[in-house]
């Protein structure tokens, strides 16, 4: 390696170095200098404030529906199926037509799946009972 190489690669690295440090450290002190003065400390201050409602009402305890659980469970799993599409994609351009009896019997299983959940009725959102 020359010297304009490990230039190259160590000025980046210090600029990006030396952003990183300075942007921060700038608006920090621009904050303090223009900030309005000591905010009051006020009961409201110190509370809770979650999806645009000053005070939650409740406990801790109070149970959600599964039902919302098995929502966020089954679209991540679901939500997979793009991870293995767009691999395939790629390697059908350079591969053959013969993956496309791979991406079938991957369509198949996933697609017994979604008739699987929909036959236990959990995509059914008027029947909410927990």
């Amino acid at each position: 390696m020359g010297n304009v190489e490990i230039f190259d690669t160590t000025f980046a690295l210090t600029i990006l170095v030396v952003m990183a440090l300075c942007i921060p450290t700038v608006l920090l002190l621009a904050n303090w200098v223009l900030h309005p003065g000591k905010i009051k400390q006020v009961l409201i201050k110190g509370s809770s404030y979650e999806c645009g409602l000053a005070h939650v009402s409740g406990t801790a305890n109070e149970r959600y529906p599964v039902k919302y659980y098995m929502v966020a469970m089954l679209f991540l799993v679901f939500d997979l199926e793009v991870a293995f599409l767009y691999p395939w994609t790629v390697q059908f351009l350079v591969g053959g037509w013969e993956l496309l009896f791979v991406l079938l019997g991957f369509l198949v299983i996933l697609e017994a799946g979604y008739i699987y959940l929909l036959k236990k009725g959990v995509l059914d959102w008027s029947r909410i009972t927990d």
